[in-house]
């Protein structure tokens, strides 16, 4: 039945907590505990198939309760086990930079921003509808977004469901939009962060988590350094992952979001020590790129070779007409500015660029702000 509840009380019901809440009773019998691992929630539940919505016909979760659709997606994946992804020779160069700045688009700017290396949004580059890629050319492409021919180039795979779901409808399409994608000299790409969600059965978790490997997978097959995004939602979760990633050396970075469920305070311990966990048990360098709370980065640090944050804020302040003001030396203030010539806004942006990541800098390595040589 659909859960009528506020997003709050479904957090707080539904979060899994082993050290707080007992496993479900129905768990132990249940043909996917050894890939699951159960669920200990708060709400008085035989298992996770209390979660179903009860509208098989109008649902398309991946749900036992709808057995023709079920077994199919079951089998688009090859079964939730991951042993069978396909293994592969990494392409990942070890990254030296530690911010990325984020572009959204290259709108009310006349010249391309200076860097050595920037970041996208993959739905910006891919068009689903039709499965091609927007600019055909690497001189189209950073024309369009308006960013250094020569710096490097990252795609994000984070975002909303709707608007990273359909790169798995694509099917077999999403191989040659690769191809393609290589071409464009593109240098890391995150896999697509499909939701593990809390109010639907496990077996949908399962079947996300399966697809973010067997995405991983295709970009790696087909030439392009990919960053294994590895969303989890239970312990379980993590510790297949860790397995994953210990028993496959060409794994050499894997990318995480602290903006939705890894973002709450709450839960953002459980997640930080998921991570550090992965990092562990590969027993090897490895690095780790992120989105979200700039605030995990010092934390990840000690663990993994390289952190590497995606800042989207000095590209959104940019576009909001906002200048990065030094507070006391140690913080940043967003002061609204009149910008009357694109030329404006190309100041703005390397200004806004250059700031945020010196601030960022002196939260990941616990440094004041210093100031540039040409600074006022």
């Amino acid at each position: 039945m659909l859960d009528i509840r506020s997003n709050e009380v479904l957090l707080r019901a539904l979060t899994d907590d082993p050290y707080r809440y007992s496993l479900a009773l129905g768990c132990a019998s249940c043909p996917n505990i050894e890939l699951c691992g159960g669920l200990s929630v708060r709400d008085a539940i035989l298992d996770c198939m209390d979660l179903c919505c009860g509208s098989p016909n109008e649902c398309t979760n991946v749900c036992a309760k709808n057995p023709a659709r079920y077994v199919d997606q079951k089998r688009e994946v090859l079964g939730f086990d991951l042993a069978n992804v396909s293994r592969v020779v990494g392409h990942y160069k070890h990254l030296p930079h530690d911010v990325v700045p984020l572009i959204y688009h290259g709108t009310g700017r006349n010249r391309a921003a200076t860097g050595q290396i920037f970041a996208l949004r993959l739905r910006d580059v891919v068009r689903f509808s039709d499965a091609t890629v927007r600019y055909p050319t690497r001189e189209e492409l950073c024309a369009a977004f308006k960013i250094d021919h020569s710096a490097l180039i990252i795609l994000s795979g984070v975002d909303h469901d709707e608007d990273i779901e359909p790169w798995w409808t694509l099917g077999r399409q999403r191989i040659s939009l690769i191809r393609k994608l290589r071409d464009l000299q593109i240098l890391l790409v995150t896999t697509p962060n499909f939701s593990l969600v809390l109010d639907k059965p496990r077996t949908d978790d399962l079947h996300a988590i399966k697809r973010i490997a067997i995405v991983w997978s295709e970009f790696e097959e087909n030439g392009i350094a990919c960053a294994l995004h590895v969303n989890s939602r239970t312990l379980r979760d993590f510790d297949r992952w860790a397995a994953f990633v210990r028993e496959r050396p060409e794994i050499q970075v894997i990318s995480y979001e602290f903006i939705t469920g890894g973002g709450r305070k709450d839960r953002r311990e459980f997640h930080i020590q998921g991570l550090r966990a992965i990092a562990q048990a590969a027993d090897r360098p490895i690095d780790i790129v992120v989105r979200g709370d700039p605030d995990v980065v010092a934390q990840l640090r000690p663990y993994f070779r390289n952190v590497v944050y995606i800042d989207t804020t000095a590209y959104m302040k940019t576009i909001k007409r906002q200048r990065a003001v030094r507070m006391n030396n140690n913080a940043l203030d967003w002061v609204s500015t009149t910008t009357t010539h694109p030329s404006q806004v190309d100041n703005m942006l390397e200004h806004n660029i250059s700031e945020s990541a010196l601030f960022l800098r002196g939260r990941f390595y616990g440094q004041r702000l210093q100031r540039s040589i040409g600074d006022p």
